[in-house]
């Protein structure tokens, strides 16, 4: 018995000693380099990182605008006829800021939004464009519903509502606010008020 004994405490121990032996250099082999802690962790290295950052920032700022409908591109070019019959094309107004809405005479909400846009555009008219774009609407009716309101901003004609496929209108009102490169800073979604109008035009004021 006593020889049965000491061969099962030998082979424990040597088992126990294996294990110790194996989870020891499986720590040794996860655990990183001292070289490898101080590298990630020095200022040098983290300079680094944040100047790749900036380069990467710098190079997307810098890169050119797409043409598109959405925030930081190019607003699509178009010409349009007013209610005289002059035609507008967007791209001549280079310089200016420019503020598109579409709307139509059946819009209730455009109908409530459109005093505010009145009274805004009055006292920004040294420097920005109001475009209102009537869509597929016929000169007359738009006309008739204009007559007697006293509406100091320019009405377009969408008769074939091509700019509101470029511009992917899908309700109204709209609003899309460009600065004067061309660039889209900000959109509007339903209708606003004149402090609403007022702090997204902020977005083409810097």
């Amino acid at each position: 018995m006593k020889n049965k004994s000491l061969i099962f405490t030998i082979i424990a121990v040597i088992v126990i000693g294996a294990l110790i032996f194996v989870l020891n250099n499986y720590t040794k082999s996860v655990q990183p380099a001292p070289s490898q802690v101080a590298e990630n962790n020095s200022p040098s290295n983290n300079e680094d990182q944040n100047t790749s950052s900036n380069v990467n920032s710098n190079t997307t700022e810098q890169s050119e605008p797409k043409i598109g409908n959405q925030v930081g591109d190019i607003a699509p070019d178009f010409t349009l006829k007013d209610l005289d019959g002059n035609t507008v094309t967007l791209s001549s107004l280079r310089g200016k800021k420019v503020i598109l809405n579409f709307w139509a005479t059946t819009c209730p909400y455009c109908i409530i939004e459109m005093p505010a846009l009145n009274q805004f555009i009055k006292s920004h008219k040294d420097d920005t464009v109001l475009l209102a774009i009537d869509l597929g609407e016929s000169p007359s009716k738009v006309k008739q519903y204009l007559e007697g309101k006293g509406y100091e901003f320019t009405v377009l004609l969408d008769t074939d509502l091509s700019t509101i496929y470029d511009y992917q209108v899908q309700f109204i009102p709209m609003s899309y606010f460009i600065d004067k490169n061309g660039i889209i800073r900000a959109i509007s979604n339903g209708a606003m008020t004149y402090d609403e109008i007022e702090e997204y035009y902020k977005s083409i004021s810097r």
